[in-house]
């Protein structure tokens, strides 16, 4: 199983302001502060995202995952990823953070089974440097249910050629 620690010490590290959090808007709640819970039925539709003020222009990548999958004392298929998106930049004049390409992995909202504690749901904003490329088999259609489980961020992160993580934010849901 993947290590989830390093990823679980970044949200520690969000809280405490070592890093920058990412604007996101899921659903009805267009402004999600860190750690706020979301039901289940608000997560369905394709999270809108919003560089930090002040952050420079340049082109990111997300990677979204459930820390907890599929109970948090039994995260034995943690982390599961739910969104793999390349290639987002924001408009001259806008924090907006959007993309032209197809998404590796397609946003897929929280699931986690009934009876289980709120699930972890975080959105890790990595700069994507300027020689990444995507290998033909990440290309959307290409990355199914099974990969998503038991999923390595960290070699996804180093197969895209992805640079250092520059804004976190996630909600919790069940």
């Amino acid at each position: 199983m993947p290590d989830i620690s390093k990823h679980e010490s970044i949200l520690e590290g969000l809280i405490n302001g070592t890093y920058h959090t990412l604007g996101l808007s899921i659903g009805s709640h267009k402004v999600v502060t860190p750690g706020e819970k979301i039901a289940k039925r608000d997560t369905h539709g394709t999270p809108k995202l919003l560089a930090p003020p002040g952050f420079p222009q340049g082109v990111y990548a997300i990677i979204s995952i459930d820390i907890d999958a599929p109970f948090i004392t039994w995260n034995v298929l943690s982390p599961a990823a739910h969104w793999i998106q390349t290639g987002l930049k924001s408009a001259q004049g806008s924090q907006e953070l959007t993309s032209d390409e197809p998404a590796i992995a397609s946003w897929v909202g929280a699931g986690p089974p009934p009876g289980a504690a709120p699930h972890r749901y975080a959105f890790f904003l990595y700069l994507q440097k300027p020689d990444s490329i995507i290998p033909p088999n990440l290309r959307e259609g290409h990355f199914g249910l099974m990969q998503r489980m038991r999923f390595d961020v960290d070699a996804m992160a180093r197969q895209l050629g992805l640079g250092e993580i520059v804004a976190v934010n996630y909600f919790v849901s069940n």
